[in-house]
C-alpha cells in the first residue's frame, strides 16, 4: 500500500466522525501565528477545526490521486470551493447592489419625483439585503433561493430588531437564531413583503436596462391575508374618552399630561389631533403648517393650504399641494384665534415651532410618539392595537362614510388622495376643491361625540 493511501485510510474514519484530534495541533499553530481571536470550545473554534479537517482530507485525496499518476488531480475542500465560487460571483467595479441601487434611485427621482426620504428608507432595505447575500456579490449570481433564505430568516426576527440593545452588533442570521431561541415576537408578513417590494423593483429596472438576469423575487411574496385595519379609527366611545381626558380638560404639568390638573394645552398637543380630526390631514402635514397657510375662502369657509414646498421645509406624501377645509367645530374650539396669535410672530411663522425634526427630517415624529404614549397612559390604547395620532384622521374617514354617505373614492379625495383614474387625468383643475369640500365638511355631524367646553 502506498503511504498516501495509508494516510488517507487512517484519516477517513476521523473525518467521518468529526474527530478533530489530528488537526488540533495545526489549529493552535495557525491561531498563535496569525494572532486569531478563537477560543477553544466556541462555535467559531469548532467551525475552524471542521474546515481544517475538510482541507486536510482534500489534500490527502489530491496527494493520493497524484501518486497514482493523475498529475492534474485537485480535490477542493468545501471551504476552498466556497471561496472560489465567491470570487466568481464577485461584482465588477461599480456594479454592487448598493451602487446599482444608487443609479436606480437617481432615475426614480428624476422620472417619478420620488422623495429623498423615501429613497433613503429604500436604501436601508437594500443595505440589509446586500449584507445578507454579500455586499460585493454580482447581481446575476443572486438566485431565488437566496431571496427565499433572506425572507425566511427575516421571518424569525422581532420587529425593529436593529434597534434592540440585545441584538446590537449581530448579523441578521445571528439575530434570527437568538430570536428563535428566545421565542420573540416576529416581524409581520406585510413588513417582509414591503422589503421584497423594495428589492424586486431594482431587479425589474435592471432587466429593463437589458441586464441578462431574471428577477429572483418573483413568486416569493407572502400571500397577504387581510385582517383588522392596522390603523383603525377611534369610534365614538374611545373618542369621547380621549376628549374627556386631562389634555383637553386640564392636566397637572408638562410631561404629566395624563394626570388631572389646571394646566391647559394651547400648542401642538391639542391642535395637531384636532386638525387631523376636523380636516383629515396627516400628522406630518399638520406639524409643518405655517400661519399664512390658513385663510378664509370667498365662500366663508376657513381653508388650509397643505403645501408641498420643500424650500420652505414643507412636503406632502403625494408631492403636491392641496386644500383642506376646516370643520366648523375646529373654528369653534378656537383654532383661528390660535393662528392669529401666531401671525404676530410673522405671517410665515410655523404654527408649532416647538416641534423638532427627527433624523429623517420629519416634524410629525414627535407628536406621533407623544400621542402613542398618551393614549396608552389614559387607557385608550393597548399594545400594538394600531391606535395612534393617525386615528383622528381615520375617524373623519369613517364619519364621511357613515354620516355623509361618501363612497371610498370620494373619501380619498376629501383626505387628499388624488384618484388615478382615466377621468382624473382630464383637465387642469385638481380634485378636492373648496367648492367640493366645504359642503361635505358641513354635513359631518360627529354624532354622539361630546366635545370639551370652549373656555
Amino acid at each position: 500500500m502506498h503511504r498516501t493511501e495509508a494516510a488517507l485510510d487512517a484519516f477517513m474514519p476521523l473525518a467521518a466522525t468529526s474527530d478533530h484530534s489530528l488537526v488540533e495541533g495545526m489549529a493552535s499553530e495557525i491561531i498563535d501565528g496569525m494572532g486569531l481571536d478563537l477560543e477553544p470550545g466556541t462555535p467559531a473554534y469548532r467551525q475552524f477545526l471542521a474546515d481544517l479537517n475538510a482541507a486536510r482530507l482534500a489534500a490527502l485525496k489530491t496527494g493520493h490521486a497524484r501518486a497514482r499518476g493523475d498529475l492534474e488531480a485537485c480535490t477542493e475542500s468545501p471551504l476552498v470551493a466556497r471561496v472560489r465560487q465567491r470570487e466568481r460571483d464577485k461584482a465588477k467595479p461599480g456594479e454592487t447592489l448598493l451602487e446599482l441601487f444608487d443609479r436606480y434611485a437617481d432615475v426614480r427621482k428624476a422620472e417619478e419625483g420620488k422623495r429623498d426620504d423615501t429613497l433613503a428608507q429604500d436604501r436601508k432595505v437594500i443595505e440589509q439585503f446586500a449584507e445578507f447575500v454579500g455586499v460585493d456579490r454580482a447581481v446575476a449570481s443572486i438566485k431565488p433561493e437566496h431571496v427565499r433564505d433572506y425572507r425566511d430568516t427575516m421571518r424569525q426576527l422581532p420587529p425593529k430588531w436593529r434597534d434592540r440593545a440585545d441584538m446590537r452588533g449581530l448579523t441578521m442570521r445571528e439575530a434570527a437564531e437568538k430570536a428563535r431561541a428566545a421565542d420573540m415576537p416576529r416581524i409581520a408578513l406585510t413588513t417582509i413583503n414591503k422589503h421584497l417590494s423594495t428589492v424586486s423593483p431594482l431587479f425589474a429596472w435592471l432587466i429593463e436596462e437589458r441586464w441578462d438576469l431574471t428577477n429572483p423575487c418573483t413568486g416569493l411574496f407572502f400571500k397577504r391575508v387581510k385582517g383588522k385595519n392596522p390603523r383603525p379609527p377611534f369610534g365614538t366611545e374611545r373618542l369621547n374618552q380621549v376628549l374627556a381626558s386631562p389634555l383637553f380638560t386640564g392636566f397637572e404639568a408638562d410631561g404629566k399630561e395624563h394626570r388631572p390638573g389646571t394646566v391647559m394645552a394651547t400648542d401642538w398637543r391639542r391642535w395637531i389631533p384636532m386638525l387631523c380630526l376636523f380636516t383629515g390631514m396627516r400628522v406630518g402635514e399638520a406639524a409643518q403648517l405655517r400661519a399664512d397657510d390658513i385663510s378664509r375662502h370667498k365662500s366663508g369657509a376657513w381653508m388650509i393650504d397643505i403645501m408641498h414646498a420643500p424650500d420652505r421645509g414643507q412636503t406632502t406624501k403625494a408631492g403636491q399641494s392641496r386644500a383642506a377645509v376646516a370643520h366648523a367645530k375646529l373654528v369653534e374650539m378656537g383654532f383661528i384665534d390660535f393662528v392669529k396669535a401666531r401671525r404676530a410672530h410673522g405671517a410665515d411663522s410655523r404654527l408649532f415651532p416647538e416641534l423638532l425634526a427627527n433624523e429623517r427630517d420629519q416634524l410629525g415624529a414627535m407628536p406621533s410618539v407623544f400621542w402613542r404614549d398618551y393614549l396608552t397612559r389614559i387607557g385608550v390604547k393597548s399594545g400594538a392595537d394600531g391606535l395612534g395620532a393617525h386615528s383622528f384622521r381615520h375617524e373623519l374617514a369613517d364619519r364621511l362614510r357613515a354620516e355623509v354617505g361618501l363612497v371610498d373614492d370620494q373619501i380619498a379625495v376629501a383626505l387628499g388622495h388624488d384618484q388615478k383614474s382615466t377621468t382624473g387625468g382630464y383637465g387642469a383643475v385638481r380634485q378636492g376643491t373648496v367648492q367640493f369640500l366645504a359642503p361635505v365638511m358641513r354635513r359631518v355631524r360627529f354624532d354622539g361625540v361630546v366635545f370639551p367646553a370652549v373656555g
